[in-house]
């Protein structure tokens, strides 16, 4: 009997490392993939519970588990802006996404195994290097035929950048570990670095520019006996930058922007690009529904409902938007103040984990939440990364492992 159950728990690993791989190669990819990997993890975990009589025991698992207060009033505050929407019926969807991102982080965090966690993350990084070369081809063959084609993978631009730099932020954070790297594996992630890199910089996005400066120097900052291999990297990164920047006069521009940018977000200055026009006309309008609504807003997924009563025509590239590309701006109009403090509380208790846990138990795993989560909070500045599944479910698949890092 105690052979077979030995047995059974192997099979139910085997479907929690099959489900996590699923999904850790889905991140770059598709959202359908993730969400589906996500669950069938779920359902080997809560099997494996079964087998060993002790789901009765998730109740107190749940309770212990860090963050969830701040998640409970996250929540509670969406399903407060969904009961005062514009239209409740299109809340309600966003409600839903809240609550599957909430089910993820404490999904994992509960049932993540050291063995299905490292095969796993040893797949994420290599899905992120395949999306990087893919990427930096559609780049590169758009510059062998005068074209200016933004690197992207499956997915817009924006975000691919985005999730390069969480994908980066784990490389780096490897390499920062050497003793715990064969040679051989030392020499191709420091390859996958400079290909996501390279990926960063082919994209023209300007949050994962800034994003994965915050990188490097968080990691420069946490870990001292790194510096030497990673300010190595560092000018790496930039030569490749300043190569492709060279190939293409598009990335110069992009990065002499973000001064410019910064400098219209707070003068009365034309912004020095439609991008950043954009954003800043979207900002503005988010101010005006935030003032209309301010302690509850119009309920989410209602923004571009309401769009053209608060932006007046011509609109932003000739278009009704329902995101405002900053996501701290676009919960306040969804949401309300309400919903922005209990954002930022939950945010601000992720950063303190994530510093908490490295000073505690420093190692590959927690730096890599530690060497994220700056960036995050940074690029959810310029977009609403935090309501995109690729990025959203990898950063929190961080910080759950880096509370688990020495799980046994």
């Amino acid at each position: 009997m105690a052979l077979k159950y030995d047995l059974n728990n192997d099979r139910t690993l085997t479907i929690e490392t099959v489900s996590l791989c699923i999904m850790a190669a889905a991140l770059p990819f598709s959202v359908t993939l993730i969400q589906g990997g996500l669950l069938l993890f779920i359902a080997a975990g809560l099997y494996r519970r079964a087998r060993a009589h002790t789901l009765g025991s998730l109740g107190t698992e749940l309770r212990a588990t860090p963050l969830l207060p701040q998640w409970l009033i996250y929540l509670a505050a969406a399903a407060l802006a969904t009961i005062f929407a514009v239209s409740v019926k299109k809340s309600l969807s966003g409600l839903n996404s809240d609550l599957f991102r909430a089910i993820a982080y404490f999904s994992f965090f509960i049932f993540l195994r050291p063995k299905a966690r490292n095969t796993a993350l040893n797949v994420y990084l290599f899905a992120v290097a395949i999306a990087a070369v893919w990427g930096i081809a559609q780049s590169l063959y758009g510059l062998t035929h005068g074209l200016d084609v933004r690197a992207h993978g499956t997915d817009h631009p924006v975000r691919y950048g985005e999730i390069m730099a969480i994908g980066l932020s784990l490389a780096l954070s490897r390499i920062s570990y050497p003793k715990n790297l064969h040679p051989t594996t030392k020499k191709l992630t420091i390859a996958v670095v400079i290909l996501i890199a390279s990926a960063i910089a082919l994209s023209q996005t300007r949050g994962s520019y800034i994003g994965t400066v915050l990188i490097f120097t968080t990691i420069l900052i946490a870990h001292k006996e790194s510096r030497r291999a990673i300010t190595a990297l560092l000018a790496a990164a930039a030569l490749v930058g300043l190569c492709l920047g060279l190939l293409n006069p598009t990335l110069r521009f992009k990065v002499q922007s973000i001064f410019h940018g910064a400098n219209s977000a707070i003068t009365d200055t034309a912004a020095p690009d439609q991008s950043i026009g954009t954003r800043l006309a979207l900002w503005k309008t988010g101010f005006k529904i935030i003032k209309d609504h301010p302690l509850t807003g119009v309920g989410m997924n209602n923004v571009k409902a309401l769009f053209p009563q608060y932006c007046p025509p011509p609109y932003p590239e000739n278009k009704v938007w329902g995101s405002l590309h900053n996501l701290y701006i676009n919960q306040a109009a969804e949401r309300g103040l309400i919903g922005l403090a209990a954002l930022l509380l939950l945010f601000l208790s992720m950063l303190y984990l994530a510093i908490a846990r490295y000073r505690k138990a420093p190692s590959a795993l927690t730096l890599w939440a530690l060497a994220i989560m700056p960036a995050w909070l940074q690029m959810n500045l310029t977009e609403i990364t935090f309501q995109h599944v690729h990025t959203s479910y990898a950063v929190l698949l961080a910080l759950a492992i880096a509370l688990t890092s020495e799980r046994a």
